[in-house]
């Protein structure tokens, strides 16, 4: 008990997440199992059920189970703080005020089937899961000035809500996966086992919405005593949205069981491009981070820069290995290393991740799960992050339950989202974004 609720609080306090740039880069395109994404993320060797289609398909050629199916529910939780600075009477900075504080939540679905093995040592499997979304959403309050000196004995708010400026991205792209392994016996000890998947990213679409909601307020007369709208912005209001088209990649991966306690795998995954028929995505070169509103093109004219989009689910290459200590009672340690390659587009850096994980069960056989993830930044004004992960699961029968979860933070500094004309704010915002993120999983095998 005492380790879980370590776990938990670790967990809590130190991951990353980057949910404004959603709509740029969408979010992370790894997504597995619940026992793998609880064991740092180690998706290789840790993978269960059809999700080892894409990750590892040469260990559907060593399952036990002649025949088994699994569905996954996940989770994503984002809260949001933007801050600006504030300064005391002698002008030194003092702290940083919230003025924005959003909270969403996005939901997905995975599942899949395999059989292990039909032919011989030849096992297949199907998988239908997500790649990544692009979601993201953005209210801000806006406050306004109202004087209640013109009338005695009024009751009202000197800073009443005059409206709101709002920001929506919203689409996802879902993967179909078939592949097949092949188990290779060399001694009663000794496996080599390969695999390969083709694994397609279906069509979907991508939507854009921004709108300035104004409010005015009525005294019992009927008649506005409130219409400045100084504190909003004069942004354009955007409905726009895109189809994007199907396109694919391929898995491979090997692994090689030395002893009954170590397991070594490579694998392989090639990159894909999905991209809209126009596209536009914008960079700021003063700061180098993605812009959605660009002033600089036409003089007094204000556009939404972004249109379409270019995506590209990068290259990557693992290389991961797993000591058993003790199946049956005791721990596994596992190590995985990803090199995750962009080649210049967008001019996103190629970035290593570097995984811990371990299971441990207990003398009920209830596995402990946690992890620890360095992961490089592939936004180059952002910093390299670190991050925790944990879960656990039970077995009932031939049914097994596993669930994990991540959480996330980050804060790093952007320009006003909406400034206001005759804004004399010269620090960008804090923004401050954490990101739950939960996984239940049921597998039953034959």
């Amino acid at each position: 008990m005492h380790c879980r609720i370590l776990i938990l609080i670790l967990f809590i306090t130190l991951m990353s997440g980057q949910s404004l740039f959603n709509r740029f880069v969408g979010t992370d395109p790894f997504i597995g199992s619940a026992r793998s994404t609880a064991m740092g993320n180690t998706h290789l060797l840790n993978s269960t059920g059809s999700t080892n289609v894409r990750f590892n398909p040469a260990n559907l050629g060593i399952m036990t189970s002649r025949l088994g199916f699994n569905f996954q529910l996940n989770r994503s939780s984002v809260f949001e703080r933007w801050s600006i600075p504030i300064k005391d009477f002698f002008g030194e900075y003092f702290a940083n005020a919230d003025y924005v504080a959003n909270e969403f939540n996005y939901y997905d679905f995975s599942g899949g089937i395999y059989w292990a093995p039909i032919l011989g040592n030849l096992a297949f499997g199907i998988d239908y899961s997500p790649l990544t979304h692009f979601s993201y959403e953005y209210l801000e309050e806006v406050r306004g000035d109202y004087d209640t000196a013109t009338e005695e004995d009024e009751y009202a708010s000197k800073d009443p809500l005059i409206g709101y400026q709002n920001l929506t991205t919203d689409g996802a792209l879902m993967l179909s996966s078939i592949g097949c392994g092949y188990n290779m016996n060399f001694t009663d000890i000794i496996n080599i086992n390969i695999g390969a998947s083709i694994n397609q990213i279906n069509s979907s679409g991508i939507s854009d919405r921004t709108n300035i909601d104004t409010l005015k307020l009525y005294d019992t007369y009927g008649y506005p005593t409130y219409s400045d709208i100084a504190n909003l912005s004069n942004y354009p209001d955007v409905d726009q949205s895109s189809e994007i088209p199907k396109s694919s990649f391929i898995s491979l991966s090997t692994q090689l069981t030395i002893n009954s306690h170590s397991i070594i795998g490579v694998s392989w995954e090639g990159k894909a491009n999905s991209e809209t028929t126009a596209h536009i995505t914008s960079i700021d070169s003063t700061n180098g981070l993605f812009q959605y509103w660009d002033s600089s093109t036409i003089e007094d004219s204000i556009f939404y820069t972004v249109n379409g989009i270019n995506y590209i689910k990068p290259e990557m290459k693992s290389l991961a290995f797993n000591y058993i200590a003790d199946a049956d009672h005791g721990i596994s340690l596992s190590f995985e290393m990803n090199q995750i390659s962009y080649n210049g587009h967008l001019n996103l850096n190629d970035y290593q991740q570097i995984k811990f994980g371990f299971e441990y069960l207990t003398q009920l056989g209830t596995p402990i799960r946690g992890g620890l993830v360095y992961r490089t930044a592939f936004i180059p004004a952002m910093k390299p992050v670190s991050m925790f992960t944990f879960g656990s699961g039970k077995s009932i029968g031939n049914l097994e339950i596993d669930y994990a979860g991540t959480y996330s933070f980050q804060s790093f500094n952007y320009p006003d989202l909406f400034p206001v004309e005759g804004d004399i704010r010269a620090d960008y915002d804090l923004v401050r974004d954490s990101q739950l993120n939960l996984q239940l999983a049921l597998t039953y095998q034959f």
